[in-house]
């Protein structure tokens, strides 16, 4: 009688079996706009995948996986029979509180329909208890004015054991501009509404907001995998439960305010930047010749967003070309970074400019004005070649004293006894032995220079100065060597040697030199590169010098 009843019972099972889907949904009454699972347990003897279709009605499908399948054998009447259980999770959303339903639910195995009847879902406005795992986006505040940066940051909150926790969408975060940190992962243990939590920050990003009005931070999507908290087992919340579940997180939108900026009190060359930024200005060498560079370096630093700053103007004059400005960005963490601008000016005649001082501002939000800050600009002065400096002290030089060395001289003259030669003696030789000499040197000259075929190329250098031979490479020197090429491309140093007739070897020689020198002290951007003295580069780079210039001489005859 027993047997028979078990052979009965496995017959029914089989029976129910045999083709079937059933639905739970986890957890049974979820929170409006938390992840929740419909987990589909699809029962077949068919060898094919099953195709799942439903209607979603107030709920969006956020993901879908395959848990797996797994085989049932059955022995009826001298048969054994397979059916197989396919297990498929969907991850749903309900963006409103209340009912919610998944209609006109079919599943095709085959050439089979599987049809199951609605399935209605009460969601609820608030959860009735203490989740085990939850994500929250968080921001220190939701109103800031255009350009005020915030950092928000993405932390997953847990009272059990997690594993594996896979980012499964990060936020766009369109309408502001993005300063990603890579801070480093900290667990902390944290109390939310008198509960304990374990809390890990997944996810951070400083931002800018680059338009006013109210403004969306995106929400960041999380899978992971938890141990599910038994209440009769007091070792479940020490990390023993072997019971895990996998989880789809979702953190809550946040909306925030942006402001305009007030109109009162605005400078005129505002600088855009929100929040308190130091402002240090190095001028360098002030005290320059003709085709000398003059080098200046701004750096700022604070809060703001720097990525978007422009070199801002320091000293705008004809006599001073700025053919060179450049910024490099160095970020120190969530609250600071600097910004370091180079410009290199080129002195194209003489000139004297006066001391003065020029201001940068920014905007405190806390305090609600504008802060202006003074920069020392120092005196800048250009001095030109001995002949025009001959020509200026000329012209301070007292007329009294001119009439006086004229008088003396006339005097001198008035009172000089007369001098008599004789003109059969040795010294009547003289003259002609000098106009002799004066021959044979323009002889020798003339010979070397049918010889070498070309005239001495006067103004350029002809030999590589020995400071290049140091252990140090020195950007200044170099850059009044090869001034007269700046002077005629009107380009930088590197855009200049990148334009020259050298080879390909003594450009990238000189190119890495240049770079090497310009981030040295401030860029973000490593180099290890030693300076070494290369004659052969040097030595070309002199020959092309001079041909430069004698050419530059035969198109001014």
């Amino acid at each position: 009688m027993k047997f028979l009843l078990l052979l009965i019972t496995l017959i029914i099972t089989h029976a129910a079996y045999a083709d079937d889907v059933k639905i739970e949904i986890l957890p049974p009454k979820p929170v409006m706009g938390e992840p929740f699972q419909a987990f589909f347990r699809i029962f077949t003897d068919s060898s094919e995948d099953p195709v799942i279709n439903f209607s979603p009605i107030g709920l969006e499908v956020v993901g879908k996986n395959n848990h797996g399948t797994s085989v049932r054998t059955v022995y009826s009447n001298g048969t054994l029979t397979s059916t197989r259980e396919v297990t498929y999770v969907y991850d749903l959303v309900a963006s409103k509180a209340g009912f919610v339903t998944m209609r006109d639910i079919n599943v095709d195995v085959g050439t089979k329909t599987l049809r199951h009847p609605a399935v209605t879902i009460n969601v609820l406005k608030e959860a009735l208890e203490a989740q085990d795992v939850f994500l929250a986006a968080e921001v220190p505040k939701k109103s800031l004015y255009l350009g005020e940066g915030f950092v928000v940051r993405y932390f997953l909150y847990t009272k059990v054991q997690i594993n594996n926790p896979d980012v499964k969408r990060y936020p766009k975060l369109n309408s502001f501009l993005k300063r990603f940190l890579q801070e480093p992962e900290r667990a902390e243990r944290v109390s939310v509404d008198g509960q304990v939590y374990v809390r890990h920050q997944i996810y951070a990003a400083k931002l800018f907001p680059e338009k006013v009005g109210t403004l969306k931070v995106d929400p960041l999507t999380l899978s992971v995998a938890y141990a599910a908290s038994r209440g009769n087992d007091p070792f479940s919340n020490f990390g023993y439960n072997r019971d895990f579940k996998q989880k789809t997180l979702n953190s809550e939108s946040l909306n925030i305010e942006v402001k305009p900026l007030p109109e009162n009190g605005k400078p005129q060359n505002f600088t855009g930047l929100i929040g308190k930024h130091e402002f240090n200005l190095d001028m360098g060498q002030a005290r320059l010749i003709v085709n000398e560079p003059l080098e200046v370096k701004l750096t700022i630093s604070g809060v703001g967003a720097l990525e978007n700053m422009e070199a801002p103007v320091i000293i705008k004059h004809p006599g001073l070309e700025e053919f060179e400005s450049n910024g490099d960005l160095k970020i120190q963490d969530a609250e600071s970074a600097t910004k370091v601008f180079d410009y290199t000016f080129l002195a194209k005649e003489n000139l004297k400019l006066p001391a003065q001082t020029i201001s940068m501002n920014y905007y405190d939000p806390d305090a609600e004005k504008y802060v202006s800050v003074p920069l020392n600009v120092s005196e800048v002065v250009v001095a030109g070649g001995s002949a025009e400096k001959r020509k200026e002290e000329s012209k301070d030089e007292p007329q009294q004293d001119k009439k006086t060395i004229t008088n003396t001289v006339k005097k001198i003259q008035d009172f000089a006894a007369p001098v008599n030669f004789d003109s059969t003696g040795w010294r009547s030789w003289i003259s002609s032995i000098n106009l002799s000499l004066a021959i044979l040197s323009l002889l020798i000259a003339l010979g070397w220079v049918i010889k070498f075929k070309s005239f001495p190329k006067f103004g350029s250098s002809q030999h590589v100065p020995s400071v290049f031979k140091q252990k140090e490479f020195n950007r200044v020197e170099f850059t009044r060597w090869i001034a007269p090429l700046i002077q005629k491309t009107g380009k930088s140093p590197s855009g200049t040697l990148k334009e020259a007739e050298l080879s390909e070897e003594t450009k990238k020689y000189f190119s890495d030199l240049l770079n090497a020198n310009d981030y040295k002290d401030y860029s973000t951007k490593k180099t290890d590169q030693k300076y070494v003295f290369v004659a052969k580069h040097f030595k070309e780079l002199s020959q092309y010098m001079q041909k430069v210039t004698h050419e530059n001489s035969e198109h001014v005859a």
